[in-house]
């Protein structure tokens, strides 16, 4: 049998976050939304940005093949292998606890997908429990930090406990039982609204905007419950900037400790979550350098290798309506959708163009194809064909189509479903001259949908 050998197997779960909180802590209220999960769940489709000539990028569902020759064409060069194939109908629809496993277990029971390829390492989007197996298992070189220490860097106790250790200015309050919460709780209110952060809480999911004691009262009556359990609570308490500006400054530690800047990005941020990414150009780095944000963050860099981490690494900042940096919101110490933007930008770098990575939440009309997407954007010139012009380039398939693709299976097969449309997200690069024209590009995009009875939700 043939090898063909490979520099590296790309993949990754999205919500890492959730495999590295500790089983024993009480959590926050909320609404489960398995839609929600099932699209990130296929958000491992984006790390083609990543991949070079000949990597394999591995993912949870098969991509739409329309969609991989339109990348190849762009000169995104990647191999796919992929554990299900929803279209498919030959193959069984898995079940919710297969489907949503850890994608480095899947792949690991999965190996002989592998079996054609020698690979010299893994490029994951964050380590999980199951990294460790699955680099045994495929033989790779074992170049990464330690989980014990990933999921530790990770914590926004630790980006807490680390501005304190570098004397800087140190907004949280660490709260270990309901009491605490309130008490600290109350003082914060006196000043105005404040956030309870999960310590692995991340766009939106885990953090709470507390805006009145009832409100307070309320949460720590839940946490309460818990804690009479026997779980113990562990929250970060923040009050409420007024920020002007989220940005992100994106590094890697290499394993012999040196660091390297590697991009700077604007966040569009809406409330808590995640609205999309943008280079940041050379007069704001100048204005950040000014005013020495890059010295705190190498020193938090330094911090982090003292600790034992080494690779890709985000600070999450923001500046407030008063002029002030804040350098460190908090730490992920992982690949992150900036970054992802970044490599975007090193693609579009030669032609002088920058990419806005963002997403468009829909609901789909039943019957709905993807390809019919594809098709109608190219007719309609807003799909980007030739690289260094302008237009819309599509990133994902599955984040758009996994809650469809299941419901169509599940009717097939003849089960009854709650009424509802299938939800998705369609991420986007759109590359633009300006930002006006960059928002006449989405708005184009926002009609194509509606046209194809899409219902537009942000």
């Amino acid at each position: 049998m043939k090898l063909h050998e490979v520099s590296k197997i790309v993949m990754g779960n999205f919500d890492p976050e959730t495999s590295w909180r500790d089983l024993d802590l009480t959590k926050l209220p909320s609404v489960p939304d398995k839609e929600r999960e099932s699209i990130v769940l296929c958000m491992d489709e984006l790390l083609f940005t990543f991949c070079e000539y000949g990597d394999v990028l591995y993912t949870r569902c098969k991509i739409n093949p329309a969609l991989h020759d339109y990348l190849s064409g762009l000169g995104f060069s990647f191999q796919t292998q992929y554990r299900y194939d929803l279209n498919n109908e030959k193959e069984p629809l898995p079940e919710l606890n297969l489907f949503n496993r850890c994608i480095f277990k899947l792949a690991t029971s999965h190996a002989n997908h592998f079996a054609n390829y020698k690979a010299k390492a893994l490029s994951p989007f964050a380590i999980t429990a199951g990294t460790e197996e699955y680099l045994q298992v495929m033989g790779l070189s074992g170049a990464l930090p330690d989980l014990e220490t990933v999921v530790r860097v990770n914590s926004k106790i630790y980006s807490n406990r680390l501005l304190d250790n570098i004397n800087q200015k140190c907004y949280g309050t660490e709260v270990n039982t309901a009491e605490e919460m309130v008490a600290i709780g109350n003082t914060l209110l006196m000043q105005g609204p404040y956030l309870l952060k999960d310590p692995y809480g991340v766009s939106g999911k885990g953090n709470l905007l507390i805006d009145s004691e009832a409100m307070q009262q309320r949460i720590a009556r839940h946490i309460h419950t818990q804690e009479d359990r026997g779980l113990r609570s562990l929250f970060l308490l923040e009050p409420l900037l007024t920020k002007k500006t989220d940005f992100s400054s994106h590094w890697i530690i290499q394993n012999n400790g040196d660091k390297e800047l590697i991009s700077v990005q604007f966040m569009m941020n809406h409330l808590q979550n995640y609205g999309g990414s943008i280079h940041a150009d050379e007069a704001f780095r100048v204005e950040l350098s000014s005013k020495g944000y890059f010295q705190v963050i190498e020193k938090a860099l330094q911090v982090l290798v003292e600790d034992g981490y080494h690779g890709y690494v985000c600070f999450d900042s923001m500046i407030l309506e008063n002029g002030e940096i804040v350098p460190i919101v908090e730490i992920n110490a992982r690949k992150s959708m900036g970054l992802i933007n970044a490599y975007l930008d090193k693609h579009w770098h030669p032609y002088g163009l920058h990419s806005w990575l963002t997403y468009v939440s829909v609901g789909l009309p039943e019957g709905f194809e993807f390809e019919n997407l594809l098709h109608l954007m190219r007719e309609s010139r807003l799909l980007l064909i030739v690289p260094g012009e302008y237009g819309i380039v599509p990133l994902s398939s599955n984040t758009m189509m996994v809650n469809e693709n299941i419901r169509r299976r599940r009717i097939s097969e003849g089960l009854q479903l709650k009424k509802g449309i299938p939800k998705g997200r369609l991420y986007v690069s759109v590359v633009a001259r300006d930002d006006q024209h960059r928002h006449e590009l989405f708005e184009r995009l926002h009609h194509m949908l509606v046209s194809l009875s899409v219902k537009v939700y942000n």
